[in-house]
């Protein structure tokens, strides 16, 4: 006598009908789709070297006059000021 093995045997395959991957981020109040979502708008940490080059850039812009008429003015009416103490510390 011989020793037969016990053979699994699956019955028919189950064939669940779940919307694809695809087809769920397709659909926009979808879990999937809501999550891609929120990936994007995530706000994305910048790295010590833009942090350093950023800080750079802003040093650059302030050392920069504006060529506004505001600023004229405002320049014009120090250089003026500046004139009248020197005069009055002349006298």
């Amino acid at each position: 006598m011989t020793r037969i093995k016990k053979k699994r045997t699956t019955p028919k395959p189950i064939f669940l009908d779940v919307p694809r991957r695809s087809e769920k981020l397709a659909d926009p109040d979808s879990y999937e789709s809501r999550k891609r979502r929120n990936q994007e708008q995530k706000k994305k940490h910048k790295s010590v070297y833009e942090k350093a080059r950023e800080a750079e850039q802003v040093a650059e812009s302030d050392d920069q006059q504006r060529n506004t008429p505001l600023a004229d003015k405002i320049r014009r009416l120090k250089r003026a000021e500046e004139a009248r103490k020197a005069a009055a510390e002349e006298k």
